[in-house]
């Protein structure tokens, strides 16, 4: 199984982590073998995703066939869409995905949290995709004082992004939205 997820992994070039694969599929014969030249039963490789441009290699990959493609005989495909980072690592240390795309900070945490055991990142797949928006009447980090940003999760790539440029500018921020600036995650 591993070596059917790292072939795909390969393949598409940009699957972020790959949890420990428990998925299973039917009994029947799907003309692979095995190391031991037995037929091998077909897989099924759960990935997850955010249904975001920030996640246009998943889109694509998905959209236009490339996982299924490159599984072949091997296996299905079984996709689940997430609304952060922070959620989809949940699922990966769950045994709920088998691959999955995520930003830098949900990986890092998922790793440690496992003690390195439960994932394993093996490729980036997008960079410079978050950017802070914010009113057209706010033009310095300074008129952000006393104001309220949100981010989509409690420590998802944007968050941390947003947190450590607001501390860059000598604004503070807590994790229970405190500070100068509220930080307020929607999930």
């Amino acid at each position: 199984m591993r070596r059917i997820l790292a072939g795909v992994a390969a393949a598409v070039g940009g699957t972020l982590l790959i949890a420990g694969c428990s998925s299973s599929g039917s009994s029947s014969s799907s003309g692979t073998t095995n190391a031991t030249g037995a037929a091998a039963a077909p897989v099924t490789v759960r990935l997850g995703y955010l249904a975001n441009i920030t996640h246009a290699p998943a889109l694509i990959a998905v959209k236009n066939g490339y996982f299924t493609a490159a599984l072949g005989s091997a296996g299905t495909l079984k996709t689940s869409t997430y609304t952060s980072g922070t959620q989809e690592t949940t699922a990966i240390l769950a045994g709920q995905l088998d691959a999955a795309y995520v930003g830098p900070n949900p990986a890092i945490n998922a790793w440690q949290k496992s003690g390195g055991t439960a994932i394993k990142i093996v490729s980036g797949a997008a960079t410079g995709g978050a950017s802070i928006v914010v009113k057209p009447s706010i033009s310095s980090a300074a008129q952000l004082k006393g104001q309220s940003l949100a981010t989509p999760s409690l420590g998802n790539t944007q968050d941390v992004a947003l947190r450590y440029w607001l501390k860059q500018q000598g604004l503070a921020t807590s994790a229970t939205g405190g500070g100068d600036v509220s930080v307020k995650p929607t999930a």
